[in-house]
């Protein structure tokens, strides 16, 4: 994997679960994964088989939000929570140099003939469709042939070196019921609220077992080993934790 100087070192990426209501860690486990993407239906799967159920609502960063997250979680009735990644932000032009009106969002889509309108009144009928897994399809539009060589608005919205039977495509990305759904729930104030409890939750306990523990870098051979390594650092965690919720409680209770 890679690490903070840029180099590809042998690692292990640690995924911990824990508990929103009381922080304690209810799973660890050291993969060969480099990246979070694949992880979230992993973790689903420990929790159900460690705990003996799922929980009701889960919170996940930016890595393990993704159209398989999402459609894992609603398979199995978890809530899920994540700040979606978006691949392009709003500007005043794309990365080929077009101006406002000449980027693909500029251009006014009808559902019901399903065709693009470009700024020059030209029609783009679907041509493609490609299929990305996980039930995403990408509708590929395009202007007939010979068009836009013709058009007087040609230099503003074909990119530079253009050949000239070159003519515009737009691609509209069909997601499924699922990702819409999860997408329209983090618009909400409410699921905002949820979400911003995940930094405070799942950074602290990596922070304290960097610094408490000690634990910056493994000191076993092996995914298991590994594990086991982090499960004893988690479980030195969850300890401080009880300790700390018996002695609030003692508290209250002498209080009243």
């Amino acid at each position: 994997m890679r690490n903070g100087e840029g180099g590809t070192v042998p690692s292990y990426n640690v995924q911990v679960v824990t508990d929103t209501q009381h922080g304690l860690v209810v799973n660890v486990e050291a993969t060969i994964d480099a990246i979070d993407y694949r992880q979230l239906d992993a973790a689903l799967e420990r929790c159900e088989e460690k705990v003996g159920q799922l929980p009701q609502q889960i919170v996940a960063d930016r890595d393990y939000t993704n159209h398989a997250s999402v459609q894992s979680a609603a398979e199995h009735g978890v809530d899920f929570y994540g700040s979606w990644q978006n691949s392009w932000k709003a500007s005043e032009q794309d990365a080929l140099g077009r101006k406002a009106a000449f980027v693909s969002t500029a251009f006014p889509y009808d559902a019901e003939q399903d065709h693009f309108v470009c700024p020059a009144g030209e029609k783009l009928q679907r041509r493609a469709v490609l299929y990305r897994g996980h039930n995403v399809r990408t509708h590929v539009y395009r202007a007939p042939k010979g068009v836009c060589s013709a058009c007087p608005l040609c230099d503003d919205c074909a990119p530079p070196g253009a050949k000239p039977e070159w003519r515009r495509s737009i691609t509209r990305i069909e997601e499924p019921g699922a990702t819409t759904a999860f997408k329209a729930k983090m618009k909400t104030e409410e699921a905002q609220q949820i979400y911003a409890q995940r930094s405070r939750v799942a950074e602290f306990v990596h922070a304290w077992i960097k610094e408490r523990c000690g634990l910056r870098q493994f000191r076993c051979r092996g995914r298991l080993k590994a594990t086991m390594e982090a499960t004893w650092a988690c479980l030195s965690y969850n300890l401080t934790r009880w300790f700390a919720m018996r002695r609030r409680l003692h508290l209250t209770t002498v209080s009243m």
